[in-house]
Formats: C-alpha cells, structure tokens, sequence
C-alpha cells in the first residue's frame, strides 16, 4: 500500500511544482496573477452550485460506466452498491499518480471485495479511458460534420480525424482475433516492442470480453453523458466572465474543452498539471477571443483555471474525503495481502519474461 501512497503523494508534489513554475514563467512581474485574483473576485458565486452540480452529473454518468463494466466481468453482483462506489470514488485520487501508474490499486480493490483476479479487473481501467476518448472524438467529429463552419478550429480538424481513424482502426483490430494476433505477432519482431509482446498478448486475452464492440456501444453514450457535462460547465465559467451565450460559444467550449483533455491525458503528466489549463486558455485566446473582446487574456487564463479546478481537481477533494470516510471499509488487511499477492505474481513475470528474453 506505501508505494501506491508515495506514487500518489509524488504526483501532488509534480503537480504543485508544475503550477508554480508555469506561473513563475508565464508571468515573472506579477500583472497576470494580479489580473487573474480580480477576475476570480468579480465571478458570479451563484454559479458555483450549478458546476458543481454538473461535475456530479458527470460522476454519475462515470459510475453508470464504471458499474456497466463491473457486470461484463462478474463482479458487479459480488459485491454491494456502496463497496463499489467507493471504490470507484477513491479511484478520482489515482489519477494523480505519474502516468495514473496508482490506478491499478483500483484493480487490487475489487479483487479484495469480489474475488475476481485484479487481471480480469485491469482492463476495466483501461476501457475507462478508451471510453472518454472515443466520446470526446465522436461528439467533436459529429460537430464539425454538423455545423463545422460556424468555428474557427484551423489545422485541428485533421487532427480530430485522424485520431477517429485511428481509434476506428484499433476497436475494429480488437474485435477480429486473427487480426489482432497478426499485429501482436509483429510486434514481437520489432527491436524496440518485443519485449513487451507477451504482457500484450496477456492484455489482450483478458480484455477481448470488456472491448466487445457491444459493450464499447452501450458505454459509449455515457461517455458522451461526461463529455457534455463537461462543456456544459465550461459554458458557465465563460457566461460568467460576461461571454453571450450562443450555440456557437457552446461548440467552441466543447472542443476546447475535448482537446485539452486530450492534451492533458497524452502528455502523462499528474492529471494534466498546467497542460490542460494552459490548453484552454490557449484556445480560448486563438479560437473565442476574436469574437469576443471580452476574452482578455486574463480571463482566458482565469477560465482555464476554473475550469481544471472543477473538471479536474474537484472529483480528486471527492475522492481524498470519500477515502478518508470510509478507510477503515477498504483499506483493510485482506487489501494489503492482495497487494502483496499481486506485486509477487507481477514480479514473477518479470523475472521469467527476462530470463526468456535472455534465452533468446
């Protein structure tokens, strides 16, 4: 469990210093900070209810997910309601962890509450994200289909369809064996991939039931639920910052708000510290300001914060106080042996997987 808790406590420390510095860099005379306090003073406070409320409504549309994927895999009726929201609460915390290398703990929970191998549970985590992708990436593909001329989004539109062709590529790859096998098999002849080809090849095997297209479908309309929630709520920071509401203000806070998410998850970094807000108020500069001379740069940098506290930062507060209420019903000790059980069998493998690599 300590080194779960130090991955988690060293992405709070990375993120803290990632936040100082950027503002440190961003703004070595102080005018941005100074500018950016006043525009948070003068914020509608009655609108700090409505975002809440809609980052709840996006946890419960990840819970719905997350509770869907707790069926595919048996474990849903092995253990009660409240187990599995915690746990799936606490998990909000793990992201924080470099690389959400913690979120396997979130695996080893279930297995201690169900039973169920923390293999079988892993590719849940994973299905997690792949589902926030393909939502993000059908909804702003869809938006630029419908109504792709009312915004300015310049050199991304090749981008966004690009990643659906290639997210398109990689379900359709899962869902034919021989295929996928095909892939996998090539894998193990290139220098730099072959040493992971059998803990792929094990992935693979234990996640084709959780990837089935039919499940990918029935979750991704709940990934959509997220994503909307989302860019609803970055619609109210911007309406109060004085912005005009309009349908076309709502598809720029929906793409803007997608691709910094996108940014923010690539790059590694401890849930998107600083990239995700530096995203936003990037784009809120090159795609809403010209429209809207309201946009100064202080409140672009003031609307990427607000919007990284809530989309981000707050479900982390939720999960830090649901931890901490209910540690005693799961941070037990049958959760510490099923660590230890895990990280023996993890180190197992890879003292066999090296061995045979030497062999070679």
């Amino acid at each position: 469990m300590r080194k779960y808790r130090n991955r988690i406590l060293t992405g709070f420390a990375l993120a803290i210093v990632i936040y100082v510095g950027l503002l440190l860099f961003i703004d070595s005379e102080g005018k941005l900070t100074d500018d950016v306090l006043s525009s948070l003073r003068q914020f509608p406070a009655v609108l700090v209810l409505p975002l809440i409320l809609v980052q709840v409504a996006a946890g419960l549309f990840r819970f719905w997910e997350w509770n869907y994927f707790m069926g595919v895999i048996g474990a849903r009726d092995k253990m009660s309601l409240l187990d599995s929201a915690v746990i799936f609460v606490t998990g909000f915390v793990m992201v924080v962890s470099p690389g959400k290398a913690a979120e396997l703990l979130k695996s080893i929970m279930v297995k201690s509450k169900t039973g169920i191998p923390a293999a079988k549970v892993a590719p849940v985590v994973i299905a997690e994200r792949v589902i926030d992708g393909l939502a993000v990436i059908a909804i702003m593909v869809f938006g630029i289909l419908l109504v792709g001329d009312q915004i300015d989004i310049g050199p991304y539109r090749a981008l966004i369809f690009t990643s659906a062709a290639i997210l398109a590529f990689a379900l359709i790859t899962v869902q034919i064996a021989p295929l996928a096998y095909f892939f996998l098999n090539l894998a193990a002849k290139l220098p730099l991939i072959k040493r992971a080809h059998g803990p792929l090849v094990e992935f693979y095997e234990s996640s084709r039931e959780v990837f089935h297209l039919r499940h990918i479908l029935a979750t991704s309309g709940m990934g959509v639920g997220v994503y909307l929630s989302s860019a609803i709520g970055f619609m109210l920071i911007l309406i109060g910052f004085g912005l005009t509401p309009t349908w076309t203000l709502f598809l720029q806070a929906m793409f803007i708000s997608g691709v910094a998410a996108a940014v923010g998850a690539l790059s590694f970094v401890p849930n998107g510290a600083g990239v995700t807000e530096f995203t936003d108020a990037a784009m809120l500069m090159a795609i809403v300001a010209p429209a809207n001379p309201e946009m100064t740069p202080a409140i672009a940098a003031t609307s990427a914060i607000m919007q990284g506290f809530f989309h981000k930062w707050f479900r982390v507060l939720v999960g830090l106080a649901v931890a901490f209420i209910f540690r005693n019903r799961i941070f037990s000790p049958a959760l510490e042996a099923d660590i230890a059980e895990v990280e023996a069998a993890r180190h197992a493998k890879r003292i066999t997987s090296t061995s045979e690599m030497s062999a070679v």
